[in-house]
C-alpha cells in the first residue's frame, strides 16, 4: 500500500511539471508575415513619373538574392523554394532550408542567397548585402534587357520543435535576363 501511495505521489508530481513552464508552445508553427527580395543588380522603371529600381537575376554570371523576412513565432530554421519557370515553357524547382543559430521570437533578417549562372541557388547565408546593387548598363543593340525568365520564391518558417509553417509565395516573379554585360 506504501508503495502504491508513492507511486500516486510520484505521479501527481510527473503531471503537474507537464503544466505551462513559461516557455513557447512547441506546437504553435511560426508564421512568415512579410518578405521582399533585392539582389545584386536592376534596371531602372518609370512609375507614375517616379523612378523604381526593379531587382533581377543575371542569368550569365553568380550574383546574390536577398529575402527580406519578418516572422511571428519561435524561428529555428527558413526554408526556401525557388522555382525558375523560362518563356520557353521550362520550370526547375529548388528547395533550400537554412538553421537560425539560435530560436528568435517575432524578429526579422535578411536571408542571402548566391545565385549561379543559369539562376539556380547555389548556397545560402544569414545577412544582408554588402555591396550596393549594381545598375544593369543598356546593352549596345537592344535598348531594353532581354528577358528569359522569372524566379518564383515561396518561403516558410520551422519551430523548435521541427514543425512547418504555412507557406508564403513572395508576389510576383524576380525577372531573369539573359545577360547583364
Amino acid at each position: 500500500m506504501k508503495k502504491l501511495m508513492l507511486a500516486a505521489a510520484g505521479l501527481t508530481g510527473i503531471l503537474a511539471s507537464c503544466g505551462s513552464t513559461g516557455g513557447p508552445v512547441l506546437t504553435t508553427p511560426v508564421t512568415i508575415t512579410d518578405a521582399t527580395y533585392t539582389s545584386d543588380f536592376y534596371y531602372e522603371e518609370v512609375q507614375n513619373g517616379t523612378t523604381v529600381p526593379r531587382y533581377v537575376i543575371c542569368n550569365d554570371r553568380t550574383n546574390n538574392l536577398y529575402l527580406n523576412v519578418k516572422w511571428s513565432g519561435y524561428l529555428t530554421q527558413f526554408g526556401a523554394r525557388f522555382t525558375k519557370e523560362l518563356n520557353d515553357g521550362t520550370t526547375t524547382s529548388t528547395e533550400v532550408n537554412s538553421a537560425v543559430s539560435a530560436p528568435v521570437l517575432n524578429g526579422s533578417r535578411t536571408f542571402t542567397y548566391t545565385m549561379g549562372t543559369g539562376a539556380n541557388p547555389l548556397n545560402v547565408s544569414v545577412g544582408g548585402p554588402s555591396l550596393s546593387a549594381q545598375k544593369v548598363n543598356a546593352q549596345a543593340i537592344v535598348v531594353t534587357p532581354t528577358t528569359i525568365g522569372n524566379v518564383f520564391a515561396t518561403v516558410w518558417g520551422y519551430n523548435e520543435a521541427g514543425l512547418k509553417g504555412p507557406e508564403l509565395p513572395l508576389p510576383g516573379g524576380i525577372p531573369v535576363l539573359a545577360s547583364c554585360s
